[in-house]
């Protein structure tokens, strides 16, 4: 093949064309959720001459099946067939090779290798490729541009002067949201779009050094040690972790909220576990152009109005009460000692160590769970694994629905997959143990036992709206696993009208059996309103199903736990969501209970659960699940 000059630009699938949706048994692509953006930029890059193609894992998928999926996206003619590359992005070689099948094996320079995870860039950078974090940003790249962190500043008194389409009409691609009712975005951008940005009177504070976006991912890291010390108190512990010169670079801004770092590629965010860690004390940011779309509409268009001001609540009859009431200590008891690595988890007598995504019992976690979801609904359930790259490895969500008798909006039941004993030190995430039993896998057997409850009610009486159990990868490495899910479901519009986040139902020592509900978010008053409304369903449903509980101490602003567990991926897209745990946290008032946190949270002795309070709390979420999605 002869060499020619023309750039050759290569896009990963997974995260980067769009979003995978993997039937299992065998792992085999079913459809691909391509974000909206991504067909205009192919064709403006084939007008303007650029050859563009494709490296991708697929396992053993079959390159037709994927191809049928691409065609049926209407997206497999934008891209030249013999540019078509499958296979592991884990070395160089695959770089070497693609360079050479486009004709560049002496020029790889002339290559540009489109995608999220910085591992696979840092190995396209090694064959001599250059790279672009985001398909929005390929052509500024292509025309030299550099790429920098940046943080942008509204003025509180402009706040509703429609900026965010200002900023969209622009190279920059946000990554998070915050400040004074969310004035504030750590994005991507260009040089020059930062240099736009301070002409039309943001302030653009640049964070770190040009390029580092090419080779680099950004997290939040919370001190929560810090946080609770207070003010002029040196116990925080940011001096352990980033005091020498080579880490210190890393760290791009400070805030209340914690340390933005950008952590290159041979960096993992489990080397920075922070002393006292509590729920969700790092956050992973991922390139989004949802974040920036005005909620109640766009993803929120057919949802904003159903959570406003209920009319009459709907109530239980006798068969659904005592259908949620099988939902007994012992289904709880049988689902967390086969996750917690109490009993085998499988057929083959296998016992797991961890659910850690080091571990190498993670793949064996979420076949068995697809597997399981797949058992309880028959043909019932659409049982589905959405892929993810996370530090150059292909995780997978687990997710089943059922579909609604009536209607297309969804409720989802979710809770998270994965465990962590980074509060261990010295910690081998990839050998020694983290059973998570309660964190959080009486969430994981809560979400079983609730799949197997609302199958049976759904063959008497079907579903209004759908109903998805959700089980999240990656939440211990940033929410990694639920912002990937809540970006595409904004991305495509999903018309989601509640989330049931359960982290941690299942410590309790100590009377009262006292519990927490979570809705708090400061950013936007509309957004904790409509989950407050899903909180104070549950409250209602207490007294009903498991009386021996507490009533549930619900935390709107302050929120500890804002931002802090899976639900938060939900509430930065202006979906109605809600966290169920054990109590975690102090508060909400100075009449609440004195907290009762997990006191082996984040350790190996993680194995002990109340089966009888997890039941109780799965009960009464399940059924406001169930209400919700028949409301």
């Amino acid at each position: 093949m002869s060499e020619n000059t023309h750039n050759v630009i290569f896009f990963d699938i997974g995260g980067t064309l769009g979003s995978p949706r993997i039937s299992p048994f065998p792992y085999r692509l079913e459809g691909l959720d391509v974000y909206p953006y991504v067909p205009d930029i192919l064709r403006q890059l084939r007008e303007r001459n650029s050859r563009i193609g494709i490296i991708s894992n697929i396992g053993d998928d079959k390159p037709e099946n994927v191809k049928r999926v691409l065609e049926k996206c209407q997206i497999y003619d934008l891209f030249d067939s013999d540019l078509i590359i499958y296979g592991a992005k884990n070395s160089s070689e695959i770089f070497q090779f693609t360079a050479r099948q486009a004709g560049h094996s002496d020029t790889p320079n002339q290559c540009l290798f489109v995608g999220e995870d910085s591992h696979e860039r840092s190995y396209a950078i090694q064959a001599g490729w250059r790279v672009v974090p985001h398909p929005c940003l390929v052509w500024d790249v292509l025309n030299g541009s550099h790429l920098r962190y940046i943080r942008i500043t509204v003025p509180s008194d402009r706040s509703e002067q429609g900026w965010q389409q200002v900023i969209k009409s622009l190279p920059v691609v946000p990554l998070y949201v915050t400040g004074d009712k969310g004035n504030q975005v750590y994005a991507i951008a260009t040089s020059q779009a930062a240099m736009r940005l301070d002409d039309l009177g943001f302030a653009v504070d640049r964070l770190g050094s040009e390029d580092d976006p090419l080779t680099t991912e950004v997290y939040l890291l919370r001190d929560d040690l810090q946080k609770s010390t207070g003010f002029l108190n040196p116990q925080g512990r940011s001096t352990e972790f980033f005091a020498n010169d080579e880490s210190s670079k890393m760290v791009l801004a400070s805030s209340t909220e914690g340390l933005f770092v950008a952590l290159p590629s041979d960096r993992s965010v489990e080397d920075y576990h922070f002393e006292n860690a509590q729920h969700g004390h790092n956050l992973k940011l991922l390139p989004d152009l949802s974040l920036l779309e005005p909620f109640g509409e766009g993803n929120n268009a057919r949802t904003a109005g159903f959570l406003t001001s209920p009319t009459t609540e709907p109530s239980l009859n006798q068969a659904e009460l005592d259908k949620f009431k099988a939902i007994t200590p012992d289904k709880i008891r049988s689902h967390v000692e086969r996750y917690a690595g109490i009993k085998p988890l499988n057929e083959q007598q296998r016992i797991i160590k961890s659910r850690h995504i080091h571990s190498p019992d993670m793949p064996l976690v979420t076949e068995a769970l697809a597997q399981d979801l797949k058992s309880i609904g028959g043909d019932i359930f659409s049982v589905r694994m959405n892929p993810f790259v996370h530090e150059g490895r292909e995780l997978y969500n687990v997710e089943a629905e059922i579909q609604g008798s009536q209607s297309q909006e969804i409720v989802l039941v979710t809770a998270h997959l994965d465990s962590t004993a980074a509060s261990d030190r010295p910690y081998d995430a990839k050998n020694d143990p983290a059973p998570g039993a309660d964190d959080d896998a009486s969430g994981v057997a809560a979400v079983l036992g609730l799949a197997e409850v609302i199958k049976e009610l759904n063959s008497f009486k079907p579903s209004k709206r759908t109903i998805r159990f959700v089980l999240f990868n990656a939440e211990e490495h940033g929410l990694v696993g639920s912002q990937a899910y809540a970006r595409t479901q904004a991305a495509i519009a999903a018309p989601i009208v509640g989330v049931y986040q359960m982290d941690m139902i299942g410590y309790n020592i100590e009377a009262p059996r006292s519990f927490e509900v979570h809705v708090g978010y400061a950013k936007c008053d509309d957004v904790q309103r409509r989950s407050l409304v899903l909180a104070q369903r549950l409250e209602r449903l207490v007294s009903v199903l498991s009386p021996r509980l507490e009533h549930p101490q619900i935390y709107t602003q302050p929120d500890p736990a804002e931002g802090r567990s899976d639900h938060a991926s939900f509430h930065q897209r202006g979906y109605a969501a809600c966290i169920t745990s054990e109590d975690f946290f102090v508060g909400p008032d100075l009449t609440s209970p004195e907290a009762e946190p997990n006191v082996n949270y984040h350790r190996k002795e993680d194995k002990f659960v109340d089966f009888d309070y997890a039941a109780d709390i799965a009960r009464v979420v399940g059924a406001a699940a169930w209400v919700t999605a028949n409301a």
